[in-house]
């Protein structure tokens, strides 16, 4: 051992003495999101939790005139637009999130629960065939609720 890492252990070790227990980093309470800066954006967002679906469209239809490469606002027009019934341009909304994100989790779920619901199975089937493709790519993840894999 060199005289510097010597000096430097013994600092370390002097350190130590004096200081108190680490505190635990995570409370398990999930951390508040910061609100979008877009201000369409944030209200569509809010409305689609809320479960109202003409105002979470029309706010998410501005946003994504300024932003067409918002997938994630493309995946709530079709799914706001599916609880409205209007399965074909549900399924347009879906497609356009897929394009721009191919691997979007929730556009394939979304999509494939679409077709379920017009009956079109084989398209529901080879859509969650597709999704269990992504799932079966994605490594690992974290979340408040522990370490996920796959699409847990």
């Amino acid at each position: 051992m060199t005289k510097a890492s010597a000096a430097l252990v013994a600092l370390v070790l002097a350190l130590g003495a004096h200081t108190t227990p680490a505190l635990a980093i995570m409370s398990g309470e999930e951390s508040p999101l910061a609100p979008s800066s877009d201000a369409d954006y944030a209200a569509g967002k809010a409305a689609f939790r809320a479960g109202d679906w003409q105002v979470a469209i029309a706010d998410l239809t501005m946003m994504v005139l300024r932003r067409p490469w918002h997938d994630n606002a493309y995946n709530m027009l079709g799914y706001a637009w599916r609880k409205l019934g209007n399965y074909e341009l549900s399924l347009e909304y879906y497609q356009t999130a897929l394009r721009l994100n191919p691997r979007h989790r929730g556009a394939l779920a979304y999509m494939g629960a679409a077709y379920l619901d017009m009956g079109r199975t084989s398209d529901a089937n080879a859509t969650y065939r597709r999704l269990a493709n992504v799932c079966g790519t994605i490594v690992m993840g974290f979340d408040n609720d522990g370490w996920k894999t796959g699409c847990d």
